[in-house]
């Protein structure tokens, strides 16, 4: 007589009591997301004629994107690497490293918001002293590892870092001439940036 009164206090308590957790999780995540982040940069070209110095200098990316799943993220991204300098000589040197690639972040857990990512695409580096310039490009791939911190509503802090290596159809030019030697592009870089994903 009591039983079926019972059942439904019991289901309305129940359902009383996850009414505000539906209201606690996450919104949708949006289907674009924007990234870009800033900090250091070591970046070399490695060749038998070629100063091997690894240098640091300002470094940093924006990219944007699409989602594929929950977990599944491709877009495009812009890396960048700057370095001033001045030669034994004392004549100024400024460096450029780009680096254009298609990405694919993936997040392995649904419990820690970490993610590794892959990607490849062309890298091109300039060297600038004085009147002379040296070029280089080539196509590579790229890793790298991030930790999205949660800010507000979809937004996040990123501690991040990135290694690119590029050597595939490697070219390098003095002043526009063609030199006969097999380039490799590096850069490693590290630093924060702001995600909305």
């Amino acid at each position: 007589m009591y039983s079926i009164p019972r059942t439904l206090l019991l289901v309305a308590g129940l359902s009383a009591a996850a009414a505000p957790l539906v209201g606690q999780q996450p919104a949708s995540r949006p289907a674009l997301w924007l990234s870009a982040g800033v900090g250091l940069g070591w970046a070399r070209v490695t060749c038998r004629i070629c100063d091997t110095n690894r240098g640091h200098g300002l470094s940093g990316y924006v990219e944007a994107g699409g989602r594929i799943s929950r977990r599944v993220l491709v877009g495009g991204e812009v890396q960048g690497w700057l370095k001033n300098d001045t030669t034994d000589q004392g004549n100024p040197a400024d460096e450029r490293l780009l680096a254009y690639s298609a990405v694919i972040y993936w997040y392995p857990s649904p419990r820690y918001p970490y993610y590794l990512k892959g990607g490849f695409g062309l890298v091109t580096y300039r060297l600038d002293v004085g009147t002379d310039r040296i070029t280089s490009s080539a196509l590579g791939p790229q890793i790298g590892i991030g930790w999205e911190v949660r800010a507000v509503s979809h937004f996040s802090l990123v501690p991040y870092v990135n290694v690119l290596v590029a050597s595939t159809g490697a070219k390098l030019k003095s002043n526009g001439t063609e030199v006969p030697v097999n380039p490799s592009l590096t850069l490693i870089q590290f630093g924060i940036g702001v995600a909305r994903r």
